[in-house]
């Protein structure tokens, strides 16, 4: 089964939010006629230097990534920048795999860059052709392998066949932000088991709040109430039968779960106006306390932490989706993801690209939080102090977090992400059954799309 490089989760825009997550990829001179002598990429392995600029091409859509990189550049890595120095370029994220593929064709891939997971995983084009680095090998041998979270890394090798091949810049869980005012005005605790979430759903509904935001047209936001009811119902490797052929989509206990998130919707219990509904929107209507609750990754802390987007101030909470009871998943497993991948050619990678990857390694999961207010997969190995309270309970859970799943969508192909986004307003609305929601991706599966 092909997979499918992540969407964009928090490219969703920062006014948007990526886990999306932000894409970020290298690419070596756009005005070069692709050889890899280009000012990008140009390698001085004589002297075992490697690359002589750490040229980086971010999505257009990504505002978090390259501005603390060059902070990082002007303060903490600052020798590392002077010996190799960074070059942001950045493009829409709709043109990323086309500027990869060209780059690959010209032998011109850039010192770090995004692709398809299936090219970079082994038996992939780059990396068989060794422009992929493994982050985790390379750290090893720089002696800082702690610096990267164990959750971070457990999160990436599911992602890429027990492999690392990506620098962790993000690293989002995945649960229920809820009004803490709106739960006590109504006399609602926290729930741990779905069926209570179900019954706080009532009554907020009675009491004529909109129980859950939601976006039918950004189908993902829908989507992935349908894989953490199946983690929760039938454990942590419920996809990953998927991938491996063991079980379908078809099977009873897989369309039990997409039935029950069309139950929701027939339910009420979505925002109204779902099918036209777009991200902003819906995560606006949760912000300013028009609605209970949003399921949603962490990424969505840096708008939680804007108080021009967030006038409900400390009033947001956090929980891990319910367990359901009988269930053989955990409460305590969360759908994580690293990002979108951001891979080091490892033909390219010299003494000033390991310096650059210790300092980033050593410095961006303190940066990103003081900075940015949200998460990397590197340990905060400076202490960040007055977080705001929300960003410090995640942080105690993320680093308490043995185990992590994927995303519905980890394992899809191109035609099957596309088809659970785009049907999930149909299965919500009553317009598509959920059989025929799990047939058409199962189909697209089997297709190898």
């Amino acid at each position: 089964m092909k997979r499918q490089i992540e969407r964009p989760r928090r490219m969703v825009p920062y006014a948007f939010a990526v886990g999306v997550s932000a894409v970020a990829l290298v690419v070596a001179g756009c005005a070069s006629s692709g050889s890899s002598s280009s000012s990008a990429g140009s390698s001085s392995s004589a002297s075992g230097k490697g690359a002589s600029q750490f040229s980086i091409l971010f999505t257009t859509e990504d505002t978090q990534t390259p501005d603390e990189l060059n902070k990082l550049a002007a303060g903490a890595c600052k020798s590392e920048a002077s010996a190799m120095p960074l070059s942001v370029q950045q493009t829409p994220v709709t043109n990323l795999q086309q500027k990869v593929q060209l780059l690959a064709g010209q032998n011109a891939l850039p010192f770090m860059y995004a692709a398809d997971n299936v090219t970079i995983v082994p038996g992939g084009t780059y990396y068989k052709t060794g422009n992929v680095l493994d982050i985790a090998k390379a750290l090893s041998d720089l002696g800082v392998s702690g610096d990267m979270t164990a959750v971070a890394e457990s999160t990436i090798k599911q992602t890429f066949d027990g492999t690392v091949p990506s620098v962790p810049f993000q690293f989002n869980i995945e649960g229920l932000f809820y009004n803490k005012k709106i739960f006590a005005e109504q006399h609602l605790s926290v729930p741990t088991t779905y069926d209570e979430l179900l019954s706080d759903a009532a009554k907020l509904k009675t009491a004529g709040i909109t129980p859950i935001s939601a976006s039918g047209a950004t189908g993902w936001t829908l989507a992935r109430w349908i894989g953490i009811l199946l983690y929760r119902e039938l454990g942590p490797t419920a996809m990953q039968q998927i991938q491996d052929g063991k079980a379908k989509l078809t099977d009873p206990q897989y369309v039990k779960a997409a039935q029950q998130v069309a139950d929701l919707g027939k339910a009420g219990y979505f925002s109204s106006g779902i099918t036209s509904l777009d991200y902003n929107s819906a995560v606006g209507q949760f912000l300013t306390g028009k609605s209970a609750m949003i399921y949603m990754g962490t990424w969505l802390l840096a708008m939680i932490n804007d108080p021009t987007q967030n006038t409900q101030g400390n009033n947001i909470g956090f929980m891990p989706f319910p367990a359901v009871t009988g269930g053989q998943g955990s409460i305590d497993q969360y759908p994580a993801n690293a990002g979108s991948p951001n891979v080091i050619n490892a033909k390219l990678y010299g003494t000033n690209g390991k310096a650059w990857l210790k300092c980033i390694a050593d410095n961006y999961g303190s940066a990103s939080l003081k900075d940015q207010g949200t998460f990397s997969g590197f340990r905060v190995n400076t202490p960040v102090t007055s977080l705001p309270p929300l960003t410090a309970y995640v942080q105690s859970i993320i680093n308490k977090t043995q185990q992590s799943v994927l995303w519905f969508e980890a394992y899809f192909n191109s035609k099957a992400t596309a088809d659970a986004d785009n049907n999930m307003a149909p299965l919500v609305t009553g317009q598509m059954s959920a059989q025929q929601y799990m047939s058409t991706l199962q189909s697209d599966l089997d297709s190898g799309s």
